[in-house]
């Protein structure tokens, strides 16, 4: 099975048993992932790690966010182990075991990327599209940044740019994300868009925009209005519409969300 297509089964599973409920979210790890060690050659790319490693699987988006386990052999047992395992700088054995340390080879790296790529596929389930950098780029390998601090590496010294971050459109839509707030008398709104004249507009306010690629969800321009004074309307510039389709994600002020696609005509 296809990682979409574990993804979609498991969910299904889980929305039909009596754990399934709109207001729970699921971080899951699959037990019956297995790298195939023996099949290992030389200078693999990731892509043919992945190819090798039954079950395999890193998605995450509307309840569910599913990882394989075959990179748990890096991870800590208990706290103490944290930070010794963020800084081994051991290589992994690739014959043996899975390595997505985003080729940096060792024990530390793999368990900095494993975490990391937890953390940007859980975000996915709020409603978070891909960025060029930070946490939802491929900045989550640098995750072990946030809690070894000086205690770095010489290896991982090389990596300058600290990914470990997320952008402000991120950061808007995470603040107002009615999953982390409580509008208990005021989470109703009415949340509309004009496809003709491309109008948004909002009875609670608008909070965040985000024009995202179709494909991939990269996002690709943004809006943030974060000052007291609401923004109730706001028109997108037809000089951002350049390519065939967008899929619009839009927050008001009190969490809600309104997913709209723009297909364009060329």
């Amino acid at each position: 099975m296809t990682q979409e297509e574990l993804w979609s089964y498991l969910g299904r599973e889980i929305v039909n048993s009596d754990l399934g409920h709109d207001k729970i979210k699921f971080l899951g790890f699959l037990s019956c992932t297995r790298y195939c060690g023996e099949k290992y050659r030389p200078n693999f790319t990731h892509d043919e790690i992945v190819k090798i490693t039954q079950a395999y699987v890193a998605l995450g988006g509307g309840g569910l966010a599913l990882f394989g386990s075959a990179c748990l052999h890096t991870w800590p047992e208990n706290i103490s182990q944290v930070i010794p395992n963020f800084i081994n700088q051991k290589p992994i054995d690739r014959a043996k075991f899975m390595d997505d340390s985003c080729y940096r080879g060792t024990l530390g790296a793999c368990f900095s990327t494993t975490l990391g790529s937890v953390l940007h596929e859980l975000c996915h389930t709020f409603d978070l599209g891909h960025t060029e950098k930070g946490i939802m780029g491929r900045g989550f390998d640098d995750i072990y940044k946030v809690f070894v601090c000086n205690k770095r590496s010489t290896e991982m010294k090389k990596f300058d740019e600290d990914g470990t971050f997320w952008t402000r459109s991120c950061l808007v839509l995470l603040a107002y994300h009615k999953w982390l707030n409580n509008h208990p008398n005021d989470g109703k709104g009415l949340l509309k868009f004009d496809p003709v004249h491309k109008i948004l507009s909002s009875t609670k306010g608008l909070r965040v925009i985000e024009l995202r690629n179709e494909g991939n969800g990269m996002v690709l321009f943004n809006w943030v209005f974060e000052g007291r004074i609401l923004k109730y309307s706001f028109q997108i510039p037809n000089d951002q519409l350049v390519t065939e389709n967008y899929v619009m994600i839009v927050e008001d002020n009190v969490g809600n969300i309104l997913k709209h696609e723009i297909k364009l005509i060329v």
